[in-house]
């Protein structure tokens, strides 16, 4: 079940298609600024976005998924507290789940710049998570995320393809 699976600090890696989604968009845009500013593209916030979001996968979040940074509190509803968010450059929000006992964690959705944290705002990162938690894309329960994220030979690709 896991023969493709990408390993860190003992922590099985899993990623939604929601993540990956989010994860192939991100890619796609620093390869094109590459190909406008091959000097330059690295200093846009493109390319600094998704060098953040790959460190939080491979090194920050495989390190302590149980980081009390990374809790969420009631953000999401009380019934929730089962996931977890890794913040960075102050309004984005990678979402995540683990399972300690399986050492497995999965990775459900990372917002981009329509989906800044604005709190109120009807496009705020923590809304539209939880308008898709309710639509069941990504599932919240665990055995169904799973489910969905075990086949995740691409998620394994585009991260060691990706990382500086």
């Amino acid at each position: 079940m896991y023969d493709r699976v990408c390993v860190i600090n003992g922590w099985a890696l899993f990623a939604h298609p929601c993540f990956i989604e989010q994860l192939k968009q991100a890619i796609d845009k620093v390869e094109q600024l590459q190909q406008k500013y091959p000097n330059d593209y690295l200093k846009k916030n493109d390319a600094k976005r998704l060098a953040a979001i790959i460190k939080l996968v491979t090194e920050i979040i495989p390190s302590d998924p149980a980081n009390i940074a990374f809790r969420l509190g009631d953000t999401l509803g009380g019934k929730r507290k089962h996931w977890f968010r890794a913040t960075f450059f102050q309004q984005y929000r990678l979402f995540f789940r683990f399972h300690a006992e399986s050492k497995i964690i999965i990775f459900g959705w990372v917002n981009d710049e329509r989906t800044k944290r604005a709190y109120g705002d009807k496009h705020d990162a923590y809304k539209v998570f939880g308008e898709m938690l309710n639509a069941g894309h990504p599932p919240d329960d665990w055995s169904s995320l799973l489910k969905e994220s075990t086949d995740s030979p691409l998620f394994t690709k585009l991260i060691n393809e990706h990382q500086p």
